[in-house]
């Protein structure tokens, strides 16, 4: 007789069975391991989403919201996926900014990061839809030893910058290069988790670097450095307006740009100076700048 007590699994994930959705003992189980967490926790991360049928997630949801209307449901769905939005799920993993970010860690165009960001609504999220930015997590290797430190760090100001709700995953702070290892606090870079703390405090203290800010496009010069390493877009909400400029590239980048401050917020010190046409700044890997009102836009999305 074969041996049926082994559970199924996707791709042979041995940890991860399958679990029965159409046999009420089972959703049983789960509602109930639901109810011994909902006062200790303040949310949950839904692993392989997309391999559980909706009308669980209904159900999940509808006595969430009867236990604590605002309990966090989070889903990883790759790719994303626009009908998980409906009454489910409150924030979902931004897995196209992520590999976005990746490719441009390799290479790519820089100018290719607002598109990402575009996609959400392209691909039929509503306006209001949350997202989670990140650009490393568990099952990757880390972004600072695939991509180079000047690459982290750009991708570490995407994602405290570009709307959604940043993620760092553990390690990620101070340079961790391995993915599942103990974390090495002996190998940190102080000045990386320096940078991540800056990051985190214009965040928490700019109103236009929040959830539900809207993303544009700037116009820029790049008279010195890799232009297709650097890019530029304008934060905005009804309350206020920043300018982030992002360099990929292991060189600084002369960056030209209308409509901004030259000081940069992430350390209070000028990066460059006015000319009269618009401000020429010095951008290592990031800078965040308070915006003039007069930033010009690409027109082309």
């Amino acid at each position: 007789m074969a041996n049926t007590t082994e559970p199924e699994t996707y791709f042979e994930w041995e940890h991860i069975a399958n679990f029965n959705f159409d046999n009420l003992r089972v959703r049983r189980h789960l509602l109930d391991a639901f109810d011994e967490w909902v006062g200790i926790v303040d949310g949950f991360r839904c692993d392989m989403a997309w391999a559980v049928p909706n009308s669980f997630w209904r159900e999940l949801h509808d006595r969430c919201r009867r236990r604590d209307d605002e309990f966090l449901l989070l889903d990883e769905t790759i790719p994303y996926v626009p009908e998980f939005q409906a009454g489910l799920f409150g924030v979902h993993f931004d897995s196209t900014t992520y590999f976005t970010l990746r490719q441009i860690g390799r290479g790519q165009d820089a100018s290719t990061l607002l598109s990402a960001v575009e996609d959400r609504a392209e691909t039929g999220f509503p306006d209001h839809a949350g997202f989670m930015l990140y650009s490393e997590n568990h099952d990757e290797d880390r972004y600072v030893a695939e991509c180079g430190r000047d690459a982290a760090e750009a991708a570490l100001g995407a994602v405290f910058t570009l709307p959604g709700a940043p993620m760092i995953y553990a390690g990620q702070e101070f340079g961790q290069r391995g993915r599942r290892d103990d974390l090495a606090w002996e190998h940190a870079h102080e000045s990386l988790r320096e940078l991540v703390r800056r990051l985190a405090r214009v965040r928490d203290g700019h109103p236009a670097l929040s959830g539900g800010s809207t993303a544009a496009r700037v116009e820029h010069e790049v008279p010195d450095g890799a232009s297709d390493r650097v890019t530029a877009y304008e934060l905005t909400t009804d309350e206020a307006s920043a300018v982030t400029v992002l360099n990929f590239d292991s060189d600084p980048a002369t960056v030209h740009l209308p409509g901004v401050e030259t000081t940069d917020l992430l350390t209070g010190r000028s990066v460059g100076a006015d000319d009269g046409s618009g401000s020429t700044l010095t951008v290592d890997s990031v800078a965040i700048l308070s915006a003039t009102g007069s930033v010009v836009h690409h027109d082309d999305g």
